[in-house]
């Protein structure tokens, strides 16, 4: 299944206009990607998350960095769908900010394939 993986590495003090540009897009999605789309294009599954940076990930009580990171994950069943998802984004009212967050805080950027799901 093709897929789109961002992660942002944000520091604590700028995290709320990351989280504001995710919040659109995924507005964007529920009025984009409705259960009765005639396109048939949605998403098979789409989050979005926020954790604080751990200066150990193997240790938490050694304390966290003051960045926040998060990632935007979706999983499509055809890759045409990601292309078209992309170019209504770049079309959408949000799509200046949420561009500028993933230059300015985005650390990887993949739109892949999955390789492993526990659910099939």
């Amino acid at each position: 299944m093709p897929t789109i993986n961002i992660t942002y590495k944000v520091p604590s003090a700028n995290a709320s206009e990351v989280e504001d540009a995710l919040q659109a897009h995924a507005e964007h999605m529920r009025v984009s990607y409705t259960t009765d789309n005639p396109r048939g294009d949605n998403p098979l599954d789409a989050y979005f998350t926020k954790a604080e940076e751990l200066n150990n990930p193997t240790n938490p009580a050694d304390g966290t960095t003051g960045n926040i990171i998060f990632t935007l994950n979706e999983k499509w069943s055809e890759a045409e769908h990601i292309q078209a998802h992309i170019g209504r984004t770049l079309k959408a009212s949000h799509a200046e900010k949420f561009i500028a967050a993933m230059q300015a805080y985005g650390t990887v950027s993949v739109m892949g394939e999955i390789f492993y799901d526990m659910n099939g």
